[in-house]
């Protein structure tokens, strides 16, 4: 008789101890994993949409909220800043600044942001045209991909934004007519969520609500040194440096001091963000660990009482002719078994709980987090879950070898 089977066999002689030591197991293994995937997806998340970006300038208020706002897309603005205070910086031959970003936000549709971008954008995030072209003129807009699949857009399709990042109040539509030229390729980031238009075409939808007669239409899209020429407000200027030096890391700090707009560093604020949510994601850590010990010693007291019930019959089995080893693998078998079967369950019902979750709480919209995502480091956790197995049955085992086997046949 296989040793495996006669392992199972011993397991499932008590169902619902085998089954309560696989619902404990599981269900602290999904604790963590799910911990790991969320902790995993977020960093990714934020540094990969906050990689090229080196300072955001803009307006005045909380840094953080900037960081969310500008590259994360989460946030509300911190406000406006005028262009002639950052002109300097649209300059391509600026000797320390090697691209400028300019963005504006406040608009959206069904709850999805419209970005108001220049040309530069598409370049600066690597972003190709799965279907049809950039726009071109006022008025026409670029589509993330998920946004496009949700809403079933094509192009040639027109929508109308609605004033405010929430979107859901017919009352503050904007009366212009958008219309759709392009669609993304998927990335991967925060921009298949998101709903491109020019900068100008931002200015006139604004101005369209205060002064119908005096609408400024751009034939073409503005570009960086283009937008140099006008006396208007975008949201922020993402910045990047040619180098990292002395004048660079000095130049934030001049702009805080020295103008009316903010400078922010994301990666401090980002370094900031993880220490806010390290806490929380410290005690859920420690409370996963305490059940995967829990879990755990249950598997040691599985395996002791079913020694004590058994102890008559591994007698016989000794008697028969079976080693001390033979004892052993079947103890060593019935842990790995426990062990291996709590923690795919937990696997399993990490990444099921964390996908109904984040399709609720709409974490992939914000965050990234998403249920169906696969982590390396879900390996180690079923490596390390099947050595603490083993470890817990170190114990019985040697309980078992030990066993005197005249004592116990008297007692028949």
């Amino acid at each position: 008789m296989s040793k495996w089977y006669l392992a199972w066999k011993n397991l499932m002689h008590h169902p619902s101890r085998f089954i309560f030591n696989i619902l404990l197991i599981g269900m602290a293994v999904s604790l963590l994993v799910m911990i790991l995937l969320i902790n995993k997806q977020m960093s990714q998340h934020f540094e990969k949409n906050a990689s090229d970006v080196d300072l955001i300038l803009c307006a005045k208020g909380s840094p953080l909220q900037s960081v969310l706002c500008n590259i994360m897309h989460i946030d509300a603005p911190t406000g406006n800043i005028s262009i002639s205070e950052i002109k300097p910086f649209l300059n391509p031959n600026h000797p320390i600044i090697k691209k400028a970003l300019p963005i504006a936000i406040g608009d959206s549709y069904q709850g999805y942001r419209i970005v108001g971008v220049t040309e530069e954008y598409f370049d600066w995030y690597s972003l190709g045209i799965e279907r049809g072209q950039f726009f071109n003129n006022d008025f026409q807009l670029v589509l993330g991909s998920e946004v496009a699949s949700k809403y079933e857009l094509n192009i040639g399709d027109t929508l109308q934004s609605s004033h405010g990042l929430v979107g859901i109040d017919d009352e503050h539509h904007h009366n212009n007519d958008l219309i759709v030229s392009g669609i993304l390729n998927r990335s991967g980031g925060i921009q298949d969520r998101l709903i491109f238009i020019s900068i100008s075409s931002y200015w006139n939808l604004h101005e369209h609500e205060v002064d119908h007669e005096h609408i400024h239409h751009e034939q073409n899209v503005l570009s960086n040194q283009e937008l140099m020429n006008y006396d208007k407000t975008i949201t922020s200027l993402l910045v990047k440096f040619k180098g990292t030096n002395i004048q660079s890391l000095n130049f934030g700090r001049s702009i805080n001091e020295n103008t009316n707009v903010m400078a922010v560093n994301p990666a401090i604020e980002l370094n900031r963000l993880y220490e806010l949510t390290g806490s929380a994601s410290e005690l859920l850590n420690l409370i996963g660990i305490i059940l995967s010990i829990l879990a755990f010693i249950a598997i040691f007291i599985n395996l002791s009482q079913a020694l004590n019930e058994r102890k008559f019959e591994i007698a016989l089995i000794r008697i028969g002719g079976g080693s001390r080893s033979y004892i052993a693998q079947l103890l060593i078998f019935e842990g790995f078994i426990l062990s291996f079967m709590g923690i795919i369950l937990g696997l399993v019902l990490g990444h099921i709980i964390l996908f109904f979750s984040a399709s609720k709480y709409h974490l992939s919209d914000k965050y990234g987090i998403q249920g169906h995502y696969f982590c390396i480091d879900e390996i180690y956790v079923l490596f390390i879950g099947l050595v603490c197995g083993l470890v817990a049955t170190i114990l019985p085992v040697i309980r078992a070898s030990s066993q005197n086997i005249h004592h116990t046949i008297s007692k028949i």
